[in-house]
């Protein structure tokens, strides 16, 4: 089993993948344009707000690696999970950016979860591996 998935797939959707949908979105339209000096604010707050949704992912991971064998299966529900912990979180902070921050990272978490395989060891010792 790929333990690290779920930090891998945390670390990479706050720090890489939603600062660049907010850089293109903010290209694309006005409404959206921060500039890229609060990027380093995102990330920051991003860690520390999304904190409980990893400890929701871990958990979650751990449940769904022992009971599903499909890899595939595993991440579909997996990202259900944490969108919905987005969602929640997001929810509870509100205000004028929560929608707009929401679009963002529940499509950095379907991107991100792309890069990363989860491994799921089978009965017979055999590893079963989903890349992308």
């Amino acid at each position: 089993m790929n333990k690290l998935y779920p930090i891998q797939l945390w670390f990479t959707t706050i720090v890489f993948v939603a600062p660049l949908l907010i850089i293109l979105a903010g290209l694309v339209s006005e409404e959206w344009n921060m500039g890229l000096e609060v990027l380093p604010l995102f990330i920051i707050f991003g860690l520390m707000f999304s904190l409980p949704s990893l400890l929701v992912c871990f958990a979650a991971y751990k449940i769904l690696t022992m009971k599903i064998s499909s890899p595939i299966l595993i991440k579909i529900l997996l990202n259900l999970i944490i969108v919905s912990a987005v969602l929640i979180t997001l929810a509870l902070i509100s205000g004028s950016l929560a929608f707009r921050l929401s679009i963002v990272y529940s499509a950095s978490i379907l991107i991100a979860s792309v890069f990363f395989s989860v491994k799921i060891k089978e009965k017979h010792g055999t590893i079963t591996t989903l890349k992308g």
